[in-house]
């Protein structure tokens, strides 16, 4: 898994005629990082993970904290769309 995430690339656009880049699709990250989780889960409850618990907790905890950077990435980007125009005026 930790493989995939290395040819994960974020494809930046110009944002209509300002100088700043938006990130033009989340699909593939957000795809990857349902995958991701769901897989993660299924070890943790999986009677063989003892040898693996300590890296499944630390690997479940990345992918936590990836999930919260994305959700305030796309807010975040999402609110500045909507306020730059009203900056610009």
């Amino acid at each position: 898994m930790k493989g995939e995430w290395e040819e994960i690339v974020f494809l930046l656009k110009p944002f209509k005629a300002t100088p700043t880049y938006t990130i033009a699709t989340f699909e593939q990250p957000i795809t990857l990082l349902d995958d991701h989780m769901v897989t993660t889960q299924t070890m943790q409850f999986s009677p063989f993970r003892g040898p693996f618990e300590e890296e499944i907790e630390e690997w479940n905890a990345s992918l936590l904290f990836v999930n919260d950077v994305i959700e305030e990435w796309i807010r975040c980007q999402k609110d500045w769309m909507y306020l730059q125009p009203i900056f610009d005026s």
